[in-house]
């Protein structure tokens, strides 16, 4: 399916980086690209954001924002068929870097978290995940200290809501080593702190990050950072390779 008055996926892809950059609430913004890459279907949405891709690497400000948000978008659980389904367009019609961004590597299979202790909250017992996620919302900055160490993705998701939580308070989780991946992936998936800028920095830093997510966020990040990421022995070359194809690219257009 075509957006109505577009022939191109060059034109729907404009279309969509006018749209989004007009809506300021970022979770609108994500439901509407969800909803409208389900119309297109993953064949044009896989050209779509090829194209999307393409436009980020030039830094046209208006195509970052609707990379953010296709990629967020696409992370969450909903949408997870949308994405497999995407992701096997991208292959096939050669966009390799496109679905490289979407899952990492092409050939190789997630790693599964180690086990990581749940924090202590001084009651003498470990609490139950259900008694966790209540304190989660809680307005005290003392349990939210212990909260920030939680290893469950479902009690940082209920955490990121939480309006006693501060960026800085995000920026040291997403730095912390170790943490749980699926953490470091709930946090990609929030459209209230993704689009922080030093939380996608902190993000991309980080050795845990899934590398789908680095290679999500690393267009977004500024000159003096990507050069930081491309020289960095610690983070995966795949990661370290965008990041430095990057400069070369923008050295060329200047």
């Amino acid at each position: 399916m075509r957006m109505p008055g577009f022939r191109y996926p060059s034109d729907v892809a404009s279309a969509l980086a006018r749209r989004v950059s007009g809506v300021v609430d970022a979770s609108v913004r994500v439901a509407y690209i969800k909803q409208t890459l389900r119309e297109l279907g993953a064949a044009q949405s896989a050209e779509v954001l090829s194209i999307v891709a393409a436009h980020v690497e030039a830094r046209d400000p208006e195509f970052e924002r609707l990379l953010l948000a296709i990629t967020v978008a696409l992370a969450e659980q909903d949408a997870a068929e949308l994405k497999r389904e995407v992701v096997d367009e991208a292959i096939d019609r050669g966009f390799e870097e496109v679905a490289r961004m979407l899952i990492g590597r092409l050939d190789s299979d997630e790693l599964e978290d180690d086990e990581l202790p749940v924090p202590d909250f001084g009651l003498g017992r470990p609490l139950t995940l259900g008694e966790r996620k209540a304190i989660a919302r809680k307005n005290d900055r003392d349990l939210i200290a212990r909260v920030l160490r939680d290893p469950h993705p479902d009690v940082i998701r209920i955490l990121l809501g939480n309006p006693c939580v501060t960026e800085d308070d995000i920026v040291r989780l997403c730095a912390r080593r170790p943490v749980s991946v699926e953490v470091l992936r709930e946090i990609s998936r929030s459209t209230k702190w993704v689009v922080r800028y030093r939380v996608k920095l902190a993000l991309v830093k980080n050795p845990l990050t899934p590398l789908e997510v680095g290679l999500q966020l690393a267009p977004h990040l500024a000159r003096q950072h990507a050069r930081e990421i491309s020289d960095s022995p610690e983070l995966d070359q795949a990661l370290r390779d965008a990041c430095l194809q990057r400069l070369r690219r923008r050295t060329t257009l200047h």
